[in-house]
């Protein structure tokens, strides 16, 4: 029994190992196993993530036996090249992407059934573009895009790139099962698409003869590639002469199994070129076809290729290399598989002008007989069913994170309501109170002070150190001004708390201090002004009283601390303090 194959075309959504091609898969090994099949099918998927158009096209240039054999070709490319040209950095034009997708359409209308797959996608200029192309070659579509608009579906998809893998797996189960049903492209019209040909290095001249090469594959793929680096050199044939590059097929390899972000960052490219222009294609760490912008370029029998490093500006770039990050890491080798060359002679080198705009707002009506949308599940079941099974279920998995975020709601709420608590407790209150009254004593004494100093015609700065005025009928109130009768009432002070107890040492050596700095500015005055000078305390009307005040504990505790001289801050002034209360 003869085998005839199906091929699927693609991007990411076709790689997925649980989507679309799995779906295909499962519905050829049911196909197989029917008695009455005339022939096998044999699955072939040259699809590959994050590449357009262009990748489809070099896909079937390189595999023509086997897409020639085919049965059904399924293609798609529609969110990849809205990727390609919405990128900000990669930006690739509408009119390569026309052009592309022309020569993508014209060279699968010479192979027997085609079917092509729109997928979910938000840019209606490209969607269109293959809407067009589909109407003019008679090709079978699928059309998600219009059925997910239809159903309000666009928000249900895996990511804003790829719908659900289980909707395209039985979705791939339907194409197949619905195989013989496709219809046949009957149109005949000339080829008028460029020769294209694929150069690969070993097919070019290797000037240095010291390129290393090895076959690397994995579960998909298998490629023999040319890791250049510095000084490798390689140059076009002549039969590649008059030719333009219109894409590069690289796979780089750090050696490493790095994520994706990684794999962006992590770049090496090669440079092409001739006496007159140059062009640069960088890849990340992936197997990867991208497109040439420059559309005039022509190789010449001088057009070299050879490893590129960082510093020569790029004029062109792609969303999975990106060179353009201060977080980019350059690679020393590149790895070089194939060119997808085009020749001079074919159409949409002069691309008719064309309103994309116009074309954006356009409704293409695909005849009856190839508008496939009815092999789409019914994705807004699946949604009502998911809908109903979260409305049930959610309540039920938020209950224990609910449960969680009142008890900490409550537990935040308690500890505030201590606090407040704390703030407005007596003790705090006082505390409060206290701290209120010694700011309105100091501003008092601030007042009161330059009152008396200008009664005296004293000049009062904040240079200058402030002197303490006592009552000169008062020999009481001297003696509490002594520094042994300021120290004891702090160190009494201080004890009552320990926050007093933490900030003594620094009190204490602040009113020695002042109180150094009162007395030198009071001798000062006294010689300026010998008028000033106090009388002695015997003249004082209370003078037996002031002994008395000598003779109290707050006057004793301060001259014993100023007895222990330089001890007091090494402890010494807690064990004064508690041996006078002894």
């Amino acid at each position: 029994m003869n085998n005839k194959n199906v091929v699927l075309l693609g991007g990411s959504n076709s790689v997925m190992v649980n989507g679309l091609q799995k779906g295909l898969r499962e519905g050829i090994a049911k196909y197989n196993q029917d008695k009455n099949r005339t022939y096998n099918l044999e699955f072939y998927n040259f699809a590959l993530g994050g590449t357009a158009s262009i990748q489809r096209l070099y896909e079937i240039v390189r595999n023509r036996d086997i897409i020639r054999n085919s049965e059904l070709i399924l293609c798609e490319s529609n969110v990849n090249d809205t990727v390609a040209h919405t990128w900000e950095k990669e930006y690739l034009s509408l009119n390569i992407i026309y052009r592309n997708l022309n020569w993508l359409y014209q060279e699968l209308s010479f192979y027997k059934k085609i079917l092509i797959l729109i997928l979910p996608n938000s840019n209606q200029i490209i969607n269109n573009i293959h809407r067009l192309l589909c109407k003019k070659y008679n090709f079978n579509l699928i059309d998600m895009d219009i059925y997910y608009k239809k159903y309000l579906l666009n928000e249900f998809n895996l990511d804003y790139l790829h719908p659900f893998p289980f909707v395209s797996r039985i979705l791939g189960k339907n194409i197949i099962h619905n195989i013989k049903l496709f219809k046949t492209n009957e149109i005949s019209m000339i080829n008028d698409n460029p020769n294209f040909k694929i150069i690969t290095p070993r097919q070019m001249e290797n000037c240095c003869k010291n390129i290393f090469v090895q076959v690397i594959k994995n579960s998909v793929f298998k490629e023999e590639i040319y890791f250049m680096q510095e000084n490798n050199l390689l140059r076009f044939r002549d039969n590649c002469i008059d030719f333009r590059p219109i894409a590069i097929h690289l796979w780089n390899d750090n050696g490493f199994n790095k994520n994706w972000t990684e794999c962006r960052l992590n770049t090496s490219g090669v440079i092409i070129k001739n006496n007159f222009n140059y062009i640069i294609k960088d890849g990340g760490c992936f197997n990867t076809v991208m497109e040439i912008h420059d559309i005039d370029f022509l190789i010449t029998n001088k057009t070299y290729v050879e490893y590129c490093g960082k510093n020569i500006p790029r004029k062109e770039y792609h969303h999975n290399a990106v060179t353009w990050s201060i977080d980019s890491k350059f690679l020393n080798k590149v790895g070089l598989i194939a060119f997808l060359l085009a020749s001079q002679e074919g159409n949409y080198y002069t691309t008719e002008e064309i309103d994309f705009e116009a074309l954006a707002n356009e409704s293409i009506e695909i005849p009856k007989e190839y508008n496939f949308n009815h092999l789409i599940p019914p994705v807004e079941l699946y949604k009502e069913i998911i809908d109903e099974y979260c409305t049930v279920m959610d309540p039920v998995k938020l209950a224990p994170l609910q449960k969680q975020i009142s008890a900490l709601t409550q537990e935040k709420q308690d500890l505030q309501n201590k606090f407040q608590n704390e703030l407005n407790s007596l003790p705090v209150k006082k505390q409060h109170l206290e701290l209120t009254n010694l700011e309105q004593d100091l501003i008092i004494k601030k007042l009161e002070s330059k009152k008396l100093a200008k009664s005296l015609g004293l000049k009062m700065s904040i240079i200058n150190p402030r002197i303490t005025f006592i009552q000169a009928n008062s020999a009481k109130a001297r003696i509490q001004n002594h520094l042994s009768y300021k120290l004891g009432q702090a160190l009494i002070t201080n004890s009552k708390s320990i926050l007093g107890y933490i900030r003594m040492p620094y009190v204490l050596s602040y009113i020695k201090d002042k109180h150094q700095l009162e007395q030198k500015a009071y001798e000062e005055k006294i010689k300026e002004n010998p008028n000033l000078a106090l009388p002695p305390l015997e003249t004082y009307p209370d003078y037996n009283e002031a002994l008395k005040e000598k003779e109290c504990f707050t006057y004793k505790l301060g001259e014993a601390f100023i007895k222990a001289g330089k001890n007091w801050y090494r402890g010494g002034v807690y064990q004064i303090y508690i041996q006078r209360c002894a």
